[in-house]
């Protein structure tokens, strides 16, 4: 899709660059007593007034008392040389920041002598959860909420910014819950170009697989390229137009193999150096990483990990080692049919244990993929201490939200960091979301948080002349030279992008004390990166069934937040969040992803009544912004050909040092471990 026809480009447009620069400029998030509409309901059809007896979930906020010395203490606990330097908070050192008892009574009354009901108050007293009638709240807020639908996802939102009525709306930070639009979750599968669908046909060739014994030899090979080669297309009944390239092949899915590309946990835990450290005992024992998902199936989940451990030699999961909890009662049936997160929980939940096999793992299972429920799955999490490690692979782009509807959010992310828990985010897997522009709004929230750590992603196995190949940026983008039916495309047909590691800079978030030496004004994103390209992916269960070909940033995070409670493990203690220690460790801790090219990048020259015409490399992958540098191979996709890149991802760019594809690079094994520990 073209920049222009997006629709994030279009609000952006319309918005004005101005509104940008304003809110780069402006201070970080403070308590504001009017809370939003959301942007995102200014690209969304609307159907008009919710019924007014619908029930609507609500998470109330509170004001911490004197937010900017809170500020001040948490950044001390990041801040080497500090007295307070990772001496976490514990709950009573929270309740210090917290409003006094006598104020959450009097919002406590107030909001149910609305009519409301509080169903609870956090164990730190900055936040109620209510419910009540739609009526109600638009009563309480003096609002208006209506129904939204946007990409066949139907959701409520606030028309007009709301604003709790009477003097209790001095205590009230954010809300969560006026608006219920849902969280995308960022897994995914290897995707026909040509209709832009996964290729199904791979999948159904991995469900076939009948034995438990082989694993997923059957399916999956990491011996995805070869080449160069010469291709010359051909149309059917006719002799011209005749293209003649030359170039790199990929070999994968609908070959004659029937292999599709993608690596197992053997091999990807060989590709990140851990395997030196699981002969030390670095293995995540002791530690527990917790894992915040959507609507699932917790009993399949269950059985597709110890479908997914005995076909991969990982130990077997128990009732010890493995638990899955409901904080807001399981999703129900319909839940399941139109919101299921089972794909992204089942790659959540496997990759983790593929990574730190001796960890404990426990998966949330929210009833619904909306971001508040997301955000109370997180706070439920610190509240009952958990586990020192939480990911998260999903993420809206920023345009969608405004800067004071995720209030709420962030005092629930910087809580968690206070009491030295590494949260985790994928950055997403549309790298700058059509904006066109690296800070036009489609980097992903809550990534782009100061409170959590972005994790984006790579390729893997790219030829460099290596036996173990490169590993660069992830970014796709691909042409179609023919199609099945012997049909030469003169000239071939554009794609464009369709996949890349998410980034860029915030709009919302002022730059972090250790971001500043990394350009611009805003929170950069992201800070580390990890394997994410679906067609140099891993392989999972999900539902019962072998799937090869599979990624995402959704991939990168469970890789990394093992890697990181691994790390917790060497430390002997929690290292809190990662991000302010990537930032300086010593190089030969990250690996520095940087660009790779290829002197065989696919070319052709198309001959047709006007003559011969040249095509090159870019010429043919359009529209490419700043990148020069990448990796491209034909594709033949049973017998249809298209140009496949590898290191192309909008107008996101990869350069030595950090860069807005993949942060500071990647983990590089025990290298890593020990150096992170080391700033215990």
């Amino acid at each position: 899709m073209s920049p222009k026809a997006h629709p994030l480009f279009s609000w952006v447009r319309a918005c004005g660059a101005s509104l940008v620069c304003t809110l780069l400029a402006g201070p970080p998030l403070h308590a504001q007593l009017q809370i939003e509409r959301p942007r995102i309901a200014a690209i969304s059809s609307d159907h008009g007034p919710v019924q007014p007896l619908q029930p609507v979930t609500l998470t109330v906020h509170l004001n911490v008392r004197n937010q900017a010395a809170f500020d001040k203490a948490v950044e001390d606990l990041y801040t080497p040389g500090s007295p307070t330097y990772h001496q976490w908070m514990a709950d009573s050192d929270i309740a210090r920041y917290a409003p006094s008892a006598t104020d959450v009574e009097t919002l406590r009354r107030d909001l149910e002598s609305r009519g409301l009901s509080v169903l609870s108050v956090s164990s730190d007293r900055l936040s109620l959860r209510v419910r009540g009638s739609a009526s109600n709240v638009e009563s309480a807020f003096q609002t208006q909420i209506h129904e939204f639908e946007r990409e066949g996802k139907v959701f409520h939102a606030n028309l007009v910014p709301a604003r709790l009525a009477g003097p209790a709306g001095s205590l009230v930070h954010g809300v969560t819950g006026l608006t219920s639009f849902n969280m995308k979750p960022f897994i995914q599968y290897q995707i026909d170009p040509r209709t832009g669908k996964p290729l199904t046909a791979a999948r159904f060739r991995a469900s076939n697989i009948a034995s438990t014994t082989s694993g997923f030899n059957q399916i999956a090979t990491n011996n995805c390229f070869s080449g160069p080669t010469s291709v010359t297309l051909t149309t059917k009944g006719a002799s011209l137009p005749v293209g003649v390239y030359f170039g790199n092949l990929y070999d994968t899915s609908l070959d004659q193999s029937g292999m599709v590309c993608s690596w197992t946990p053997a091999q990807i835990q060989a590709h990140y150096g851990l395997t030196a450290g699981y002969a030390q005992g670095l293995d995540g024992a002791g530690q527990t990483v917790v894992i915040v998902d959507g609507p699932t199936d917790g009993a399949q989940l269950t059985k597709d990990l110890a479908q997914f451990s005995s076909l991969t030699g990982l130990p077997a999961p128990n009732s010890n080692s493995f638990t899955v909890l409901y904080p807001d009662g399981p999703p129900s049936a319909l839940a399941l049919q139109t919101d299921n997160w089972q794909g992204e929980a089942s790659l959540d939940t496997e990759w983790v244990h593929a990574i730190a096999p001796k960890a404990k793992i426990v998966v949330e299972i929210l009833p619904s993929g909306a971001w508040g429920e997301l955000e109370y799955g997180i706070d439920y999490a610190r509240q009952n201490k958990l586990g020192n490690v939480i990911s998260n692979s999903y993420g809206l782009p920023e345009a969608l939200f405004a800067p004071d509807t995720v209030q709420g959010f962030e005092q629930v992310l910087e809580k968690a960091a206070a009491a030295g828990i590494a949260v985790n985010f994928s950055t997403g897997d549309s790298g700058d979301a059509g904006t066109g522009s690296p800070s036009g709004g489609g980097e992903a929230y809550p990534a782009t948080s100061t409170y959590v750590t972005a994790v984006g992603g790579t390729s893997i196995g790219i030829p460099n002349g290596t036996a173990q190949g490169a590993e660069v940026g992830w970014g796709n983008n691909a042409s179609i030279l023919s199609t099945a039916t012997n049909l030469v495309l003169d000239p071939g047909k554009d794609l464009g992008s369709f996949g890349g590691s998410g980034g860029g800079e915030s709009s919302f978030f002022a730059k972090p004390f250790w971001e500043r030496s990394l350009p611009g004004a805003g929170r950069q994103e992201p800070d580390i990166a990890a394997l994410a390209d679906p067609y140099t992916g891993v392989v999972v269960v999900q539902s019962g069934v072998q799937f090869a070909g599979v990624g995402g940033t959704s991939l990168a995070c469970p890789i990394f937040s093992a890697i990181w409670a691994i790390a917790d493990q060497r430390a002997g203690r929690s290292l809190g969040q990662a991000a302010p220690i990537l930032a300086r460790l010593p190089a030969s801790a990250i690996n520095d992803i940087v660009p790779v090219e290829s002197f065989t990048n696919v070319t052709g020259v198309m001959f047709d009544p006007n003559g011969p015409t040249f095509y090159s490399s870019n010429d043919l992958l359009r529209p490419l912004y700043t990148t020069t540098q990448y990796f491209s191979a034909f594709w033949d996709i049973g017998g249809e050909y298209l140009d496949l890149s590898f290191g192309t991802d909008t107008s996101l760019t990869v350069t030595p040092g950090w860069d807005n594809v993949t942060g500071w690079g990647v983990p590089n094994g025990l290298n890593f471990i020990k150096a992170a520990a080391i700033q215990r």
